[in-house]
């Protein structure tokens, strides 16, 4: 996790989106060190100071060969690739 202002926990500032149909859209980098439910309300902040909520979904990532550790993909729910440019904060609150 990238930081926390109040109750609120950075998970992560976007660097890439990938659309994979059928499951999300996936954002990376991946989350690490995250222990806590699997599915919650974020809000993304854009670049431009936009903000708006989705439901994020996190997921173990498998590699060939291991890795050390656990690395969660963040999948998010009902939101389209052109609404999260890079760059782009996904917040939670640790308080809900």
């Amino acid at each position: 996790m990238v930081g926390c202002v109040g109750s609120k926990i950075k998970l992560l500032a976007v660097e890439d989106t990938f659309l994979i149909e059928q499951r999300r859209l996936m954002v990376t980098p991946s989350v690490v060190g995250y222990e806590g439910p699997t599915s919650f309300s974020v809000v993304l902040r854009k670049p431009n100071g936009d903000e708006f909520s989705a439901i994020a979904e996190l997921a173990f990532l498998r590699f060939n060969p291991p890795r050390p550790g656990h690395e969660l993909a963040c999948l998010l729910k009902g939101v389209a690739k052109d609404d999260v440019p890079i760059g782009t904060e996904i917040w939670t609150d640790i308080s809900s």
